[in-house]
C-alpha cells in the first residue's frame, strides 16, 4: 500500500469518532458560553474540504490549531498529514480544550493543548500548517504587532488570522475559515494591505449557501475557505464560487486568475471574479468627481424631531421604504414611519440642500433579487435623509452638491443595471451596500449617463430588461 493510500485508510478509520465528540459538543454548550466566544463549531465535511487545500507532504509537519473547538480541524490535519507530525492546539474554553485532547488522543497525534487566548498566547514563527474557523464578532478596533509592523483589525476573525499568518514558518500555509466580509469595506482594507504584502493568496473559496455549511450552528454570514501562504504572491489565485459542504474541492472545477485582475481600486477591494470586459477602462465613481455619503439622520438620536403630520416649517424625511423604486416617493401613504421632521434638523446638521441624488439603500435581505436599489430623488425643499440609505452626490465627504436632475437619473440607472449588481455581489458577500464600495464602481462618462437617462425616462417606469439593453448598448459603444 502506498503511503498516500495508507493515509487515506488512517483518515477514514478515525474520523468518525472526532465528528461524534463535535456533534456531542454542539448540543450541550450553553447557549450564553457559545454566544459568549461566538463558538461555531466545525462540521466534519467543511473541516475535509478545508484540509484538502494544503499542499500533501511526505514528511512531518507542525501544525497549529487556532481557537480548536473539539479539535476536528487539528485532528482532521493531523489525520492527512504524515507520521511523526505535531500539533500544538489554542482553545479558550476549558470544557472544549478537554474534548480537543480526547479528539488529538483518539487521531493519536503528539499534541499539546493550551487552554488560553488565542490573541494572547506566545506562538513562535515555526508552523508548516495552521488551520483555524475563528470567532466572528466585531471588536473595537485594536492593533496587533506583528514582524512588519502594527495592523488595525476590527473583527475577531481578522485579529486571529493575523496571530495564524504570523505562527507560520517561511513557506508556511494557512487554511482558514471565515466571512466574506474582509474582501471589501473600509473597515478591513488596513488587514487587507497587510496581508497582501506578507502573504501569497494561493485558493479562495466560497459557498453558494448562507447556512448549508453550518446548518446546526445558525450562521447567516457568506462563509469562505481562505489558504495562503508565507511567501511572494504566486502567479495564480485559484478561485471556487458557490462550492457546496460536500465537493471535493481537488476535483472540482475552478478559475485561475492573477491577483491583480481580482484587486478593484485604491482599498484594494478583493473580487471572487475577473471584472467584466464591458467595465474595463470605465473610471469610479469617485474619479467621475462624484461621491456616496450616508444619511445624516440616526433616527433614535433624534425622536424628539420626527413628526407625523406636515405642520409648520417641516422637511421631508426619507427612509429605506421611501426609496423602494426608480424613483423616490415621499410622502409614503400607510408609512409606520414619521415621514417629516421639524425645522430643529437644522441645528443638528441633518439637512441635505434642494436638489437631485441618487439614493441607494444601505441594506438588503437575503431573499431580494438585486442587491443595490437605487431610487432618484428630485427635491424642491432640503430634505432629510436616513442613514439607512446612501445618497450619490458632487460634492465632498464634508460638502454635499446636488446632481442636476437628469444625470442623477443616468446615475440610478446606471446603478439600477444588471452589471453593477452583479459587480456589486462579485466585490461583497454582505447585504450591506457600502459607501465606500459604491466609491469604487465603474461609471461611464457623463455624457453617456446623460444619454441613458433620455433614452429611459424615469417616469415612464423603465423594466430592468430596458434597462439592461440600452445600457449594454451605451457601453458596448464606449468600447469601441
Amino acid at each position: 500500500m502506498n503511503a498516500v493510500l495508507q493515509l487515506k485508510v488512517q483518515y477514514i478509520g478515525c474520523m468518525g469518532l472526532v465528528a461524534e465528540i463535535r456533534d456531542t459538543a454542539l448540543a450541550s454548550l450553553p447557549p450564553a458560553r457559545k454566544a459568549e466566544f461566538e463558538q461555531y463549531l466545525t462540521p466534519e465535511s467543511v473541516a475535509r474540504q478545508a484540509v484538502s487545500l494544503f499542499t500533501p507532504a511526505v514528511n512531518p509537519v507542525r501544525i497549529l490549531d487556532l481557537g480548536a473547538g473539539t479539535g476536528i480541524l487539528g485532528a482532521e490535519t493531523a489525520a492527512f498529514s504524515a507520521q511523526g507530525s505535531s500539533l500544538t492546539a489554542v482553545e479558550i474554553d476549558g470544557q472544549l480544550a478537554a474534548l480537543a485532547h480526547l479528539t488529538f488522543e483518539h487521531v493519536g497525534v503528539t499534541h499539546q493543548v493550551v487552554c488560553d487566548n488565542a490573541l494572547s498566547v506566545l506562538l513562535d514563527p515555526v508552523f508548516d500548517r495552521v488551520i483555524l474557523n475563528p470567532p466572528y464578532k466585531k471588536i473595537t478596533p485594536i492593533s496587533l504587532a506583528t514582524e512588519s509592523g502594527y495592523v488595525s483589525v476590527s473583527n475577531l476573525y481578522t485579529a486571529f488570522l493575523v496571530r495564524a499568518v504570523c505562527a507560520l514558518r517561511p513557506g508556511g500555509e494557512c487554511v482558514a475559515i471565515i466571512p466574506r466580509s474582509w474582501m471589501n469595506g473600509e473597515y478591513f482594507a488596513p488587514f487587507r494591505q497587510w496581508l497582501f504584502s506578507v502573504c501569497s493568496i494561493d485558493v479562495i473559496a466560497v459557498y453558494g449557501s448562507r447556512q448549508d455549511h453550518f446548518k446546526d450552528s445558525s450562521v447567516l454570514q457568506e462563509i469562505m475557505l481562505l489558504k495562503v501562504s508565507k511567501r511572494r504572491q504566486c502567479p495564480i489565485v485559484s478561485v471556487y464560487n458557490g462550492i457546496a459542504p460536500l465537493d471535493d474541492l481537488r476535483s472540482k472545477g475552478h478559475r485561475d486568475a492573477m491577483l491583480n485582475d481580482l484587486l478593484v481600486g485604491s482599498s484594494r477591494i478583493l473580487r471572487i471574479q475577473v471584472q467584466d470586459a464591458l467595465l474595463a477602462g470605465l473610471p469610479t465613481l469617485a474619479e467621475s468627481g462624484l461621491w456616496v455619503s450616508t444619511g445624516k439622520l440616526v433616527w433614535f438620536r433624534n425622536r424628539d424631531i420626527l413628526l407625523n403630520e406636515p405642520v409648520k416649517d417641516v422637511l421631508p424625511l426619507y427612509w429605506s421604504d421611501n426609496a423602494s423604486s426608480l424613483e423616490a416617493t415621499h410622502p409614503m401613504m400607510g408609512s409606520r414611519r414619521e415621514q417629516w421632521v421639524d425645522a430643529k434638523a437644522y441645528e443638528r446638521h441633518v439637512v441635505l440642500p434642494v436638489g437631485s441624488y441618487c439614493l441607494v439603500n444601505r441594506f438588503s435581505s437575503k431573499e431580494q433579487s438585486r442587491r443595490v436599489m437605487p431610487s432618484l430623488l428630485s427635491s424642491t425643499v432640503p430634505f432629510v435623509v436616513d442613514n439607512k440609505l446612501n445618497y450619490v452626490h458632487q460634492g465632498t465627504s464634508r460638502n454635499t452638491i446636488p446632481l442636476d436632475r437628469e444625470l442623477a437619473a443616468g446615475v440610478t440607472l446606471w446603478l439600477s443595471s444588471s452589471l453593477v449588481d452583479n459587480w456589486y455581489r462579485e466585490v461583497s458577500g454582505s447585504t450591506q451596500v457600502n459607501a465606500t464600495d459604491l466609491r469604487e464602481l465603474p461609471i461611464p462618462p457623463r455624457h453617456a449617463l446623460l444619454d441613458i437617462a433620455r433614452r429611459l425616462p424615469i417616469e415612464d417606469k423603465p423594466s430592468h430588461e430596458d434597462v439592461d439593453r440600452v445600457i449594454t448598448t451605451v457601453v458596448e459603444r464606449l468600447n469601441r
